[in-house]
């Protein structure tokens, strides 16, 4: 079910949301900056970019939300102290994205897509302005922001506050830091675009397991952070 983009933009605020996130691969993210926008899945493949393949992919396909942008509330990798699936760049956004920036109406999810099997559209979607404030929990990863309606494309506008870049403290065989080849990655696609935001480097907290993450699977590992796939 779809909410005008003001009443999510207010309910969020009054639950203390006030920046916006999306995680994604070295890849992807450098066609974002590129492109200044955020982009669906969909929007990417037709244009015939490049793109780093998601376990959940068909999972979109199959329920017509590939054309669709994402955002989380808060910054899972920091909240769940484990890397995100989704990728190790993470763009920062704040809450205006959403506010007056012709995204029309939003869909929010109240589970992640991959549990959606046999649920109806009451269960699957926030029905209203009014469900969201009773219901809407900042940081819960289930609850996801979608916007369906903005031709499968977000321009960043002013809106871009900075990136956080995953450190894996590895390097490739060829003896390349792995960091420093993303961070270099970043910087070229945003000066391309004549885009200048900082880039930071993950500060993570006692007990986070990304860096086991990174480091058990060098295929995961390359796929995420090589921005030549």
């Amino acid at each position: 079910m779809d909410i005008p983009s003001q009443h999510v933009f207010s309910a969020l605020s009054e639950k203390g949301v006030t920046e916006l996130h999306h995680a994604n691969s070295i890849a992807t993210a450098c066609q974002f900056l590129r492109s200044k926008s955020l982009m669906s899945r969909g929007t990417v493949e037709r244009m015939g970019l490049t793109q780093t393949a998601q376990a959940s992919d068909e999972v979109d396909r199959r329920y017509s939300i590939w054309f669709d942008v994402f955002l989380d509330s808060v910054d899972i990798h920091a909240r769940a102290s484990r890397a995100n699936a989704y990728g190790p760049v993470l763009f920062v956004f704040d809450l205006a994205l959403i506010d007056r920036n012709k995204t029309g109406r939003i869909w929010i999810s109240k589970e992640n897509p991959t549990k959606w099997a046999g649920k109806p559209d009451e269960e699957r979607w926030f029905q209203s302005k009014e469900e969201l404030e009773s219901n809407f929990v900042k940081g819960r990863f289930d609850q996801m922001i979608l916007l369906r309606h903005c031709g499968g494309s977000l321009p960043f506008g002013r809106h871009l506050k900075k990136i956080i870049l995953d450190d894996p403290k590895l390097s490739t065989d060829d003896d390349v830091n792995i960091y420093s080849m993303a961070v270099g990655a970043l910087r070229l696609a945003m000066q391309d675009a004549n885009i200048d935001v900082p880039i930071e480097r993950r500060r993570c907290k006692t007990g986070c397991k990304c860096k086991e993450y990174w480091k058990g699977d060098d295929n995961r590992l390359f796929k995420m952070f090589d921005p030549k796939i």
